[in-house]
């Protein structure tokens, strides 16, 4: 249960209740979800985005294989069509992936599939495997092996690659969820698992968000007040298992096929694009502080990063993107910008 909890609290929401609130909680993509809506339409927003989770868990699993009268998804029909066939990618979400994988310079990398299921961090037999079978599963992994055709929008896999889009999506959920309650003229707090969506205010004031204290991520070390923007994290503490006092963590660096050692406990991510923002945090905790850093300011991309030394950093985008508090100094962080 602890890691379950881990995944569903990497951010804390800090706000007042609102008059007129619908909310439904339900359990989607392997995490606990809540979905709040102000307004006179928020039961009906509500449960249209409980509806859209479950049928985007339904295309993007590549685990539903279409036992128990359960249609199988379009990631799983992908990963087990045979070589050099593939599908149409309806909804352009495997395109997606693609890009954003090229624009991180794979750092992140929809095509890790074996190394996930070679390590079973997050099942009940997680395992540091040999060098030999990551070596193997290596051989699998890049976003090259996805073949598309830009005309036709087929898809197949090469070099016996496997899709997993779990790393966006609940980046994409969040983003169809904003849009249905646009679309309703609500406003309203999407928190889907470690991404949260804060769409118009919070009856005139932002939402204000809490980012976790990766050693007790029912705490928090600092807040980001926001309107109409994601606030998505990804940390070590999330999902993880420890062996001979190491610990072994879900972030996976696709250029050695270990857990990333980037010298980073978290890095949180605001932006209008959750889906962008779910492969950025991946990308930039793999990357590291100076990298990540980097990458930031050529790209405008709003970050908060927390080092394995208790020093948090924020991008200059984020003074434009949100209003930052830092709440960390009493539990030993230190704000280093």
């Amino acid at each position: 249960m602890k890691r379950m909890l881990a995944a569903v609290l990497p951010l804390l929401l800090l706000c007042g209740c609102a008059p007129k609130e619908y909310s439904t909680d339900f359990f989607a993509m392997d995490t606990f979800m809540s979905v709040t809506v102000l307004g006179e339409t928020g039961q009906d927003a509500a449960q249209q985005c409980e509806r859209r989770v479950n049928e985007l868990e339904g295309l993007l699993s590549r685990t539903r294989s279409g036992e128990n009268n359960v249609k199988a998804s379009a990631v799983y029909l992908i990963n087990h069509a045979p070589s050099g066939t593939g599908m149409v990618d309806e909804g352009g979400y495997i395109q997606t992936a693609k890009a954003l994988s090229e624009q991180t310079n794979g750092l992140f990398d929809p095509t890790t599939a074996r190394l996930t299921d070679l390590w079973g961090i997050g099942t009940d037999e997680p395992r540091v495997p040999a060098q030999s079978e990551i070596d193997e599963a290596l051989l699998t992994v890049g976003a090259a092996n996805i073949v598309v055709d830009q005309n036709s929008g087929f898809v197949s896999l090469a070099g016996g690659a496997q899709l997993d889009l779990g790393g966006i999506a609940k980046g994409i959920a969040a983003d169809e969820c904003a849009a249905i309650l646009r679309e309703a003229d609500a406003s309203g707090l999407l928190m889907l698992g470690g991404n949260i969506y804060a769409v118009g205010s919070n009856n005139g004031k932002p939402w204000r968000i809490g980012i976790a204290d990766p050693d007790n991520n029912v705490e928090y070390i600092a807040t980001v007040a926001v309107e109409d923007r994601s606030v998505v994290t990804s940390g070590d503490y999330e999902r993880y298992f420890e062996q001979d006092g190491k610990r072994y963590h879900h972030i996976f660096d696709p250029r050695t096929g270990y857990p990333a050692e980037s010298g980073l406990r978290g890095v949180t991510v605001i932006d209008e694009n959750s889906t962008r923002a779910d492969a950025f945090t991946t990308a930039l905790f793999v990357m590291g502080l100076e990298d990540g850093m980097a990458f930031c300011e050529a790209n405008g991309v709003a970050a908060v990063f927390i080092t394995s030394d208790k020093r948090v950093y924020t991008t200059p985008a984020v003074a434009k993107a949100c209003t930052f508090t830092f709440d960390g100094e009493d539990k030993g962080y230190t704000y280093a910008q």
